[in-house]
């Protein structure tokens, strides 16, 4: 048969053996998906040795349960003994090392009865003390799981990780912590309800953590971040030294007493202000928020996302290089702006929007806007306040505003225009979203589209990619 093939014979009992060390397979079996790294422990003894510790980078563990009204209980003793097993082998000598992951969150149980002979959080401190075992531990998430101040404290012993999150939790305050503090770099904390956030003995955590090591924190509740910026940042003699990432909420109060405290990040480099499900209010555009007495002046970000109305307060010129706008007016509940709030902000010409630096706009390179329509106007200012554009992302939400639908460009027409507004020539990336129901055009052909994709294309030799996402049509530049 080999004959036949044209292929050299090989007889039956002949395997093919590749020898490697056990480093190098052991390299190779990290870029395997999960299936696949599973099929590998199955091939033989040594395969399964160095495979099986990789099936378990991520962890699961729920260390109790909830019913409707939010009681914490473990209904059946079985469950522990079980979770105690698991336990086990995952913080043995052969699995721990490969966990870089690892969440906690209960599970809800309707109808569960309860068991008051089980201490609801028996599994939770025991996967607390269990954590230091897993020492290339890397990310740690904790969900709907509230922690007392021996169970934040053992939080303590991990001595470091990369990234925590910290979902729905209650964390006691701390009141007398020796070092070493917890070292986080990335910090996340969401809260989507005001349970227990006025009590002084509960917190998120914040009394665990070393500040000279934080990265980049995300905080989305308003109450949350003012504790925060309160004890945490403004109690920073020396401020945080390292915090080069921040994500506040989008909330009048926070920002004005996160304005006096900017000093204290001197490296700051990514300012985010979570957008809203909902715009309830406008930012006045006499807002006079408190400025810093510090005579040190304020590092310039290289990235900005958050509503336009606060981009002159924050930013200043020389390096923005990522800029995401959208706007707390009322016209829309999704903080679109109109074309003619964005011409407002970035030319001028509306007594009622604050006017942009034009030199902060300079250096912009990845440019997102969320609007209501787009026509020429929007696109003409695009053109003429941003000269080094590489990407340009312009987003219409559906059914954003009354009439915007009416005003919205179709395909061929965005085409059209794109031939004549000078988009600068570094633009390399653009992709707008009108979501016009039908082409007031007609329905383009085929020919028609790519006539003007080919213009496009001498026009604009750098550009390598453009969604013009009207008829679900995605423009992708291939060499013919």
């Amino acid at each position: 048969m080999g004959q036949l093939m044209n292929r050299p014979f090989r007889a039956p009992n002949m395997i093919l053996q590749i020898h490697l060390a056990p480093e190098l397979w052991l390299a190779i079996f990290e870029y395997l998906p999960f299936p696949t790294l599973h099929d590998v422990t199955l091939t033989c003894h040594s395969f399964r040795y160095l495979a099986q510790p990789l099936l378990f980078r991520s962890l699961t563990f729920c260390p109790y349960s909830l019913d409707t009204d939010n009681q914490r209980f473990i209904h059946r003793l079985d469950i522990v003994e079980r979770a105690k097993q698991r336990i086990r082998f995952c913080s043995s000598a052969h699995i721990a090392h490969a966990v870089r992951e690892c969440k906690f969150y209960p599970r809800y149980i309707v109808g569960a009865v309860l068991n008051p002979e089980i201490a609801y959080n028996v599994l939770l401190d025991l996967l607390l003390d269990t954590l230091p075992l897993f020492v290339n531990l890397q990310s740690l998430s904790i969900m709907f799981v509230d922690l007392n101040q021996s169970q934040a404290l053992k939080l303590c012993a991990l001595r470091s990780l990369a990234k925590l999150f910290l979902g729905n939790c209650t964390v006691e305050y701390v009141q007398s912590l020796l070092p070493p503090k917890l070292q986080v770099a990335d910090l996340t904390i969401i809260r989507d309800n005001n349970t227990m956030l006025g009590n002084v003995h509960n917190g998120h955590g914040f009394s665990v953590f070393s500040r000279d090591h934080i990265r980049s924190v995300s905080i989305i509740h308003p109450i949350v971040a003012s504790q925060f910026l309160n004890s945490f940042l403004g109690g920073a003699s020396q401020g945080l030294l390292q915090l080069r990432c921040l994500t506040l909420p989008c909330d009048l109060e926070v920002v004005r007493v996160f304005r006096p405290l900017l000093h204290l990040i001197p490296e700051l480099a990514e300012l985010n202000f979570a957008r809203p499900s909902q715009i309830q209010y406008s930012i006045p555009k006499d807002e006079n928020f408190s400025l810093s007495t510090h005579p040190n002046p304020l590092k310039p970000l290289l990235k900005y996302q958050g509503p336009r109305q606060l981009l002159p307060h924050f930013v200043r010129p020389g390096a923005l290089e990522h800029l995401k706008l959208w706007s707390t007016l009322p016209v829309s509940t999704n903080g679109s702006m109109s074309a003619m709030e964005l011409h407002g902000a970035l030319v001028g010409g509306d007594e009622l929007v604050n006017v942009c630096d034009p030199e902060v706009l300079r250096t912009v390179q990845v440019l997102e806007l969320s609007v209501t329509h787009i026509n020429t106007l929007m696109l003409y200012v695009i053109c003429t306040r941003f000269p080094i554009l590489r990407s340009l992302y312009v987003y219409v939400a559906r059914g954003s505003v009354p009439g915007a639908i009416t005003q919205a460009w179709d395909l061929e027409m965005m085409m059209d225009a794109l031939l004549i507004l000078p988009l600068p020539s570094t633009i390399q990336h653009l992709q707008l979203l009108s979501f016009l129901a039908v082409p007031r055009s007609g329905l383009p052909t085929e020919d028609r589209i790519a006539r003007r994709k080919q213009d496009l294309r001498v026009k604009y030799p750098n550009l390598t990619f453009v969604s013009l996402d009207e008829s679900d049509i995605n423009l992708t530049w291939d060499e013919e």
